[in-house]
């Protein structure tokens, strides 16, 4: 008990400096712990089925004369059952799921609903391995207008009421019967729908192509049997095999097609960008956390001068060296505590701008499964923050308490400032990148004017029905013109295979269906030519020429491509390149024909914006009762496109905020220490003739030296990982080694001005002062 109170009565006395430890270590443990725990969930995705080991997703693999693409994840729609047909020793049960035939929204009465749902086969559940609560999926997906809710969107949509047997509504398409219940999926989940709804309601109504040919945009998984060893490799070529003998079209021209399995489990964390991003989260949360323990180390090696003589009296009265160490590590452990429930506080005060910026739940974040990670964080800083100082502090021998104990101990925090000064550097080096990239993606011009256009999916089935959909629109007073597309030039289009005149492809461009005056509308500029007007004819962007290598001779050139049911197109006019897609993605050759009005209606608003979206989708909703309106802000789809690299500037602008406080309060306690220890000899100097600018130079100068090759060093491990985070977009902002040289002068001027507030005072003091103090 005795020891307890010694160390509440020395926390009390140094409430100053341990406030600091308890501010400095609650920030790093809020922002380190969230980080940690945020790779661990993005690590755990897809664990949530039963079984997820026995489950391989399918990939398609296009080859094009003799150049293969990468794995794709949409496939053609026959494959999963080929599979399963194929190899019934291996495969337990396979499932093909759509998602884009299910985008729309989910109506119970007129309450609209905008959760995720999926089209799919009867064998989703078994495949997946997702408990099924109520119902029978293996019967009743087979029939068309059937649909199973999770039980939270059936709690959502019907609350205590039976859900099963209640109809509701598909888009204001399909009147869809409930027929089912399964348990809702979490967060970290690839495929994780709140509703599932038969495949063969599309089917039936022929929306989509179910061929070997075409209409490749399924997902699709596999389920092994129990105690099957998957060697995929082996699997894989065997697959190819049966593939080929499918395929109608195979050896006829130069691309072929062929299917490929990988382990769920690791498809999403093997991703390209998910590992650069949680490498680098990683990073961050390690920096963070090993500096916040250096500065505490930092700061209570400082104390030691002041605090040496109350260890000596302990010794005098009998502690021995193990009881000093263990009253450091309680005190230590207070500290701790106090700074958890810091956390706590910042985590309940501030948690919807946490969720945001982490773009995930706390409560998932959080779950039992992963109350480890902040478990072992603490535990690393206890260990770090408490064993080292304490160790130092119970090695004073009583003989040497009252002198030459500050004398060794500069060789100690001078590499603890180094590390505080290198960490912040690369920090404020990877924000800075980060930042300006995130800016840049954002508003480069992308060929095509995307202000104040809104656009919602509207599909009409009659001539009639378009007229008069375009006579409502144009005669909008707040509506300055509207024209229509067969997808916003923000999202990847569809593709369209071209061929040579022997048959054989060339490559695979994009394609898309637009209205005469919608390029004009859009700002997009005919270089050569004319806008398509016939069936057969199309409008090519400088890309698509110069892949075709046609040179100057464009207009009237024959393009032959994969639909036989256009046949041969030709072409009219050239577009100048405007960026299809995101800027994750290089300039890709473009195709486009005239199409009639409808699919994606493109509404340019007049000012103000905002107001006259909901006007509008007020309006058109009553105008069109049978279909279902959402119009949205075009700027905003593209912004959502850069959604993983807004959270993840986020983060690193916390992360930097976090760092750079721990690294000021680690520099003014060294400072401090410093002024402290040096102070007579700053007051011989002073009477001996020197100036305050000479005392604030001396001092500065001495940071200086451990500063300068921190954040040199800390600069250049910024630009190595930016360079590898960069490597994720086709289009990079344009920014030389100038930044990092300014970072790092920022840094540098920061520095030199906390150490010369701090040392001001000291250095304009009456040096009797300090003298009579000795």
């Amino acid at each position: 008990m005795k020891q307890i109170y010694y160390v509440i009565q020395t926390l009390l006395r140094g409430r100053g400096s341990n406030i600091i430890k308890v501010l400095s270590l609650g920030l790093a443990l809020t922002m380190s712990i969230l980080l940690f725990v945020r790779v661990v969930f993005e690590q755990s995705y897809d664990t949530c089925y039963r079984d997820p080991d026995r489950i391989y997703q399918l990939f398609s693999i296009f080859t094009i004369n003799g150049e293969q693409g990468e794995p794709g994840e949409l496939n053609l729609p026959p494959v999963a059952g080929a599979v399963l047909e194929n190899f019934p020793q291996e495969v337990e049960a396979a499932v093909s799921v759509c998602k884009y035939m299910a985008f729309g929204p989910l109506y119970n009465g007129s309450v609209r609903f905008k959760d995720y749902a999926v089209m799919a086969d009867s064998l989703f559940f078994q495949t997946l391995g997702i408990e099924v609560l109520r119902g029978d999926p293996l019967h009743e997906l087979q029939q068309k207008d059937v649909v199973f809710l999770s039980d939270r969107l059936a709690q959502k949509m019907f609350g205590d009421e039976d859900p099963v047997g209640k109809v509701i509504n598909y888009d204001k398409q399909l009147q869809l019967t409930v027929k089912g219940i399964y348990a809702a999926l979490p967060e970290n989940s690839t495929m994780n729908p709140e509703a599932v709804i038969s495949i063969v309601s599309a089917w039936s109504r022929d929306w989509a192509e179910y061929s070997w040919e075409g209409g490749d945009s399924f997902f699709q998984y596999i389920r092994f049997r129990p105690g099957v060893k998957v060697d995929v490799e082996k699997f894989n070529a065997r697959l190819e095999t049966v593939i080929h003998n499918y395929l109608p079209q195979n050896g006829k021209d130069n691309s072929s097609y062929t299917s490929i399995v990988k382990p769920l489990r690791d498809v999403y964390r093997s991703g390209d960008m998910v590992k650069r991003m949680n490498a680098i989260t990683l990073i961050l949360g390690l920096a963070i956390l090993f500096i916040a323990a250096m500065n505490y180390v930092l700061i209570s090696i400082s104390s030691l001068s002041y605090r040496a003589k109350a260890v000596g009296v302990h010794k005098c009265n009998g502690a021995s060296g193990g009881t000093v160490f263990s009253m450091f590590l309680l005190e230590t452990g207070i500290v701790i505590l106090l700074s958890l429930i810091l956390m706590v506080l910042l985590l309940l005060n501030f948690r919807e701008m946490i969720e945001e910026t982490m773009e995930v739940r706390l409560t998932s974040l959080f779950v039992f499964g992963r109350i480890w990670v902040p478990l072992v964080v603490v535990l690393g800083l206890f260990i770090v923050g408490g064993v080292l100082p304490g160790r130092m502090f119970s090695r004073i021998p009583v003989s040497q308490v009252f002198r030459h104990y500050t004398e060794g101990k500069k060789g100690w925090k001078r590499p603890l400032l180094f590390i505080q000064f290198l960490g912040v550097a690369f920090i404020c080096g990877l924000m800075c990148v980060i930042m300006a990239q995130y800016h840049y993606v954002l508003n480069k011009n992308t060929g095509y004017d995307a202000r104040s256009i809104a656009t919602s999916d509207i599909y009409f089935d009659s001539d009639s029905e378009r007229d008069a959909a375009r006579q409502f629109f144009c005669g909008l007073p707040y509506v300055e013109d509207v024209e229509s597309a067969s997808y916003p030039p923000c999202i990847g289009m569809s593709g369209m295979r071209i061929m040579d005149e022997s048959g054989q492809s060339l490559f695979s461009s994009r394609y898309c269906v637009e209205t005469e005056n919608y390029p004009k509308m859009m700002g997009m500029v005919i270089k050569e030519g004319r806008m398509a007007r016939e069936r057969n004819e199309a409008v090519v962007n400088e890309t698509f020429v110069k892949t075709m290598r046609w040179g100057d001779d464009i207009v009237g050139r024959i393009v032959h491509q994969g639909n036989t049911s256009l046949g041969d197109l030709r072409v009219v006019g050239v577009l100048k390149d405007f960026h299809t897609a995101s800027f994750y993605v290089p300039q890709q050759p473009l195709i486009v024909r005239c199409g009639r009005f409808g699919a994606c209606i493109h509404v340019r608003l007049k000012e103000p914006f905002a107001e006259n979206l909901r006007r509008l989708n007020s309006e058109a909703s009553a105008a069109f009762p049978t279909k279902t309106v959402d119009f949205c802000s075009l700027e905003q789809d593209m912004a959502e496109n850069y959604n993983i690299v807004r959270v993840f500037r986020n983060a690193t602008v916390l992360a930097a905020v976090v760092m750079f406080f721990v690294m000021l309060m680690g520099l003014i306690g060294y400072t401090t220490d410093e002024v402290r220890r040096r102070s007579k000899e700053i007051a011989i100097r002073k009477v001996n003739g020197a100036e305050s600018s000479t005392i604030l130079e001396m001092l500065s100068r001495d940071v200086l030296w451990v500063a300068v090759p921190a954040v040199i060093m800390g600069t250049v491990g910024a630009w190595y990982v930016n360079g590898i985070w960069m490597d994720l977009f086709a289009i990079q902002v344009p920014l030389g080694g100038s930044v990092y040289v300014l970072v790092a002068i920022a840094n540098l001027m920061i520095i030199t001005a906390c150490v010369v507030w701090k040392a001001w005072s000291i250095a304009n003091e009456n040096p009797v002062k300090s003298i009579k103090s000795e």
